[in-house]
């Protein structure tokens, strides 16, 4: 593979594998080698837990889910977080019979007649995100995976300063594709600064 080529879920989990010294693996499919499953569940936590917060790549506002037929508006599998626009309390639960739903906890009930629009923060396959992303998770990973099976404090202050650096990154990408800055998105920065 190129090394112009976006990081592959493969290339993270052998990244971690060779942070504790095991060799590299072709393919995720191994079976009995305990260190390629425990990486790659590593690697699935990490996806799940950065993408939770809700980035530019994969937050939707105003989305709108329609009810069904008996006016409950199921929510997507692939949804991680939803909020209803400010003044409205809607909130995600499971629905009796249907599965995850959204509740209005005002009127106590999942009958809705009309679409809603919802701010939607998605669940993205790790090859789906943006680079930035990437190396993020698959550093933050690789950490946490280094603690877990070998705990070195030695690795562990190593790979804490990678991990930071691609904070940092993902961070500064985050900020470029919003177009907001400490002194425009901070009000009372921004009061000064007018």
């Amino acid at each position: 593979m190129p090394a112009t080529a976006p990081m592959t879920e493969l290339e993270a989990v052998n990244e971690m594998l060779m942070s504790i010294g095991q060799a590299p693996v072709n393919t995720l499919a191994v079976s009995g080698i305990k260190d390629v499953s425990i990486a790659h569940g590593r690697l699935q936590q990490a996806t799940r837990r950065v993408l939770t917060r809700g980035w530019a790549f994969n937050t939707d506002d105003g989305y709108e889910l329609s009810p069904d037929v008996d006016g409950v508006i199921l929510i997507p599998n692939n949804a991680l977080r939803v909020e209803g626009g400010p003044g409205t309390s809607y909130v995600l639960r499971e629905h009796p019979t249907k599965g995850r739903a959204l509740y209005d906890r005002n009127t106590r009930s999942f009958d809705f007649t009309d679409p809603v629009p919802l701010r939607i923060v998605w669940a993205f396959e790790f090859e789906e995100l943006p680079e930035a992303a990437r190396i993020y998770i698959a550093v933050s990973a690789g950490r946490r995976f280094q603690s877990k099976v070998v705990g070195s404090q030695i690795l562990d202050s190593y790979e804490a300063e990678d991990e930071q650096r691609a904070w940092i990154l993902l961070e500064r990408e985050e900020r470029a594709v919003r177009k907001t800055n400490l002194f425009g998105s901070n009000p009372v920065l921004a009061r000064v600064r007018n």
